[in-house]
């Protein structure tokens, strides 16, 4: 094996028969050639003093009488801008179970903080702030709650009609 800096960033690499063999390497897709160049790589960067980490190469092979030669180009990886994504608490809301439900909620709970809208043939109860304490306890004898996006909120609030506001 013969290995030479043709550039900056490029490098040739001279491979016989037998180091073909011995990393594993032919010129057709196998199963083997991936593992067989990483170890080729290694030799490769010990030589010529290459660091491979942060680093992507381009690997052109060309067959040659006695083997193959193998043209390396080297890159440096750019670094992929990283994004979080913020969860933010799941919100809740209460299906009443019928209109009965919903009013006896509103009598027993008229100044809460809440509107109650007709939304698909349901009545449903948006809290101001999450339901917490009392209210929650009182809004389960009547309906169900279910944790929600704020996403859900906003289409309830955009396609639903106002029953009952108690802000």
């Amino acid at each position: 094996m013969t290995v030479e800096m043709i550039g900056e960033k490029t490098i040739l690499v001279s491979l016989c028969e037998g180091d073909m063999r011995q990393y594993s390497l032919t010129l057709d897709n196998g199963d083997k050639v991936q593992s067989g160049l990483k170890d080729l790589l290694c030799r490769v960067g010990e030589i010529c003093g290459l660091d491979h980490r942060g680093k992507s190469y381009l690997i052109e092979a060309l067959p040659s009488n006695t083997g193959c030669l193998l043209i390396i180009s080297v890159h440096t990886v750019k670094h992929r801008k990283k994004f979080r994504i913020k969860w933010t608490q799941a919100r809740e809301l209460c299906v009443f179970f019928d209109a009965d439900a919903m009013l006896d909620f509103w009598r027993s709970y008229p100044n809460g903080g809440y509107t109650v809208y007709a939304y698909e043939g349901r009545y449903l109860l948006l809290p101001c702030v999450s339901a917490v304490g009392e209210m929650t306890a009182r809004l389960s004898e009547y309906g169900e709650l279910y944790p929600v996006s704020n996403a859900v909120f906003a289409r309830v609030r955009e396609h639903g009609t106002i029953l009952l506001n108690s802000r």
